[in-house]
């Protein structure tokens, strides 16, 4: 019994990452088309609207996965990880366009992705205390 309760508990916390996972990947597929697809996105503001949206679903997927990987001892600082792991993608994301014919690396377009993760971590928490709260 003890070992299915440890196999189930990584199982768990394996499934927990899978969607963030794949997200990160479709942020780095979408980083992978060249630049010249994205020349009849013309205002910048929808570009950094996209950014948003794209980071607050990440900044989402990534406090499940965290939050349903750490004990609990360590939850109370999944917005903080969440937070972490979101900026260190985006940075990644702009550094790994440097290498992408057509595209350029954008200040602004890390700050949009930074204020996405912590929009939708901080709503994914939110959503967990007031959960939390109506359990007890």
């Amino acid at each position: 019994a003890l070992g299915g309760r440890k196999s189930s508990d990584t199982e768990r916390r394996v499934r927990a990452w899978v969607p963030a996972a794949v997200y990160v990947g479709l942020i780095f597929a979408v980083s992978s088309i060249h630049g010249s697809v994205f020349c009849v996105m013309t205002l910048k503001i929808f570009d950094k609207a996209a950014h948003m949206v794209e980071f607050t679903r990440l900044g989402l997927f990534l406090t499940i996965a965290i939050r349903g990987s750490l004990t609990e001892a360590l939850r109370r600082h999944t917005l903080l990880f969440a937070v972490a792991a979101g900026v260190a993608v985006g940075v990644m994301d702009e550094l790994y366009q440097l290498m992408v014919p057509g595209r350029a690396v954008e200040f602004l377009d890390w700050v949009a992705d930074v204020i996405g993760i912590v929009v939708g971590s901080t709503v994914a928490m939110l959503h967990y205390r007031r959960r939390d709260a109506a359990r007890a």
